[in-house]
């Protein structure tokens, strides 16, 4: 099959001159295929393929353009005798329309991950982007599925511990609700338009971290009535150590490879790309990356905070970022798509904080007092103490409970020394949020 030049840029969603990058990522993604596997089946190169996705090149060669026409816009007949599989059918949250930075062959790991096990669990602290992640790895998987994906969102529920009681009917009755949709009484096992015992389907539940009884609870139902449902949960704390796999989603890095620009680094890339190509920053930072890789080290790589910088650049320079902070205050979003404890990284914070016992919060508190808010194992077992509470909670394990949330992190370098995520300290100290008092209900 042959495609003219004018075609292709019908095919990718634009028409000429105009390129349309993330036209062009979605069609990437819809295939299950990284940026390298692009660059494969193309024939062009991994540097090309992400300046075309960044929007960096506006007019595309007709040489590029028919390379990547004729391998995203044809299926593959002759691989392995038969055609590829249609998109899967999605349902609830959209399909990421925008190429995920970072390593293609760690993707590609977890993929394999939820393709092969029936419950897989994304852990990692607010803004890490486990949500972004589950979403490419369904995109890349849902056609294995014969009934397709179905998203849930469950960050709007109310959390447990909070005098509602568990929240299993809760989940259950939204989940069953979404899985129906679409469904028609001719579908094999459907009954009714319902999800029959046949349904072969991955689920992602996302946002669980709030609602960890309800959520395992409605697990054990699933895949007790549902043998080939698989189920994708992402949470900030860990849920079970004895069911499925648990994946811990990484901050980008700032490693680029050997002959790359700075700009190759994930955490620098993402960076740029949210500015966007269009922004009047963009020449500048492009010209002064060490202060953009600055930034995103001092952000901790985390996506979302990312992200926020990339947006507060619309009144703030850069420099001027760096020399006062960033500070919590900083990084927000106006952004209403986003459920409201991820609208800020102050709201993101204490929405992890609110779910702990009375215990891990005046501890974690304690942590944000100290000078350099890192500590040794011994010396905050030592130094720990409630007066006048008549606390036994023992030291050692809160400070386990606290790794799990993600909202302390191990030290690089140093065994068993240990600092707050980034901005945990500001935001406590500076809202004043104060510790439930004994007889106020503990959730952890």
């Amino acid at each position: 099959m042959t495609i003219g030049y004018t075609e292709g840029f019908t095919l990718l969603g634009a028409h000429r001159p105009t390129w349309n990058s993330r036209r062009l990522a979605a069609l990437r993604i819809q295939r299950g295929w990284t940026q390298e596997e692009l660059a494969e089946h193309s024939g062009l190169s991994v540097r090309t393929i992400r300046n075309l996705e960044l929007g960096r090149v506006r007019n595309p060669r007709r040489s590029s353009v028919d390379l990547l026409v004729n391998a995203l816009g044809v299926a593959d007949e002759q691989q392995q005798g038969a055609e590829r599989p249609e998109s899967a059918r999605w349902g609830g949250l959209d399909v990421p329309s925008s190429a995920l930075v970072g390593s293609g062959s760690a993707h590609q790991q977890l993929a394999h991950t939820v393709r092969t096990h029936r419950l897989t669990t994304f852990l990692g602290p607010g803004g890490v982007g486990k949500t972004r992640m589950a979403l490419d790895v369904a995109a890349r998987i849902g056609h294995l599925f014969r009934d397709g994906v179905e998203a849930v969102e469950l960050g709007d529920l109310e959390a447990e511990g909070a005098g509602h009681g568990e929240q299993t009917a809760v989940v259950l009755n939204r989940v069953r609700r979404q899985m129906s949709r679409g469904r028609s009484p001719e579908q094999p096992g459907a009954g009714r338009g319902e999800p029959g015992p046949d349904t072969d389907m991955l689920l992602v539940l996302d946002n669980a971290e709030h609602v960890p009884a309800g959520v395992m609870a409605a697990v054990r139902e699933l895949q007790a009535g549902f043998p080939a449902v698989h189920i994708l949960i992402t949470t900030r704390r860990r849920l079970t150590e004895r069911m499925g796999a648990n994946r811990e989603i990484q901050p980008l890095t700032l490693d680029h490879p050997s002959g790359e620009p700075l700009s190759a680094a994930p955490a620098v890339e993402l960076f740029l790309r949210h500015v966007g190509s269009e922004s009047p920053a963009i020449a500048e930072l492009e010209k002064d990356l060490p202060l953009v890789a600055e930034l995103c080290r001092r952000l901790g790589g985390l996506p979302r905070y990312i992200e926020f910088a990339a947006e507060c650049l619309r009144a703030i320079p850069i420099r001027l970022m760096i020399s006062y902070g960033p500070t919590p205050e900083m990084l927000w979003s106006n952004d209403h798509a986003l459920l409201r404890h991820q609208r800020s990284v102050s709201d993101s914070i204490l929405w992890s904080v609110d779910l702990l016992s009375n215990d891990h919060r005046l501890l974690l508190e304690r942590i944000a007092a100290l000078p350099t808010h890192r500590f040794a194992l011994d010396e905050i077992s030592t130094r720990y103490d409630r007066p006048g509470h008549g606390s036994t909670a023992n030291p050692l394990t809160l400070v386990s409970d606290l790794l799990d949330t993600s909202l302390l992190l191990p030290a690089p370098l140093h065994p068993y020394h240990y600092q707050l995520a980034p901005f945990v300290a500001e935001v406590l100290l500076r809202t004043g949020r104060p510790t439930p008092g004994p007889g106020d209900p503990a959730r952890g």
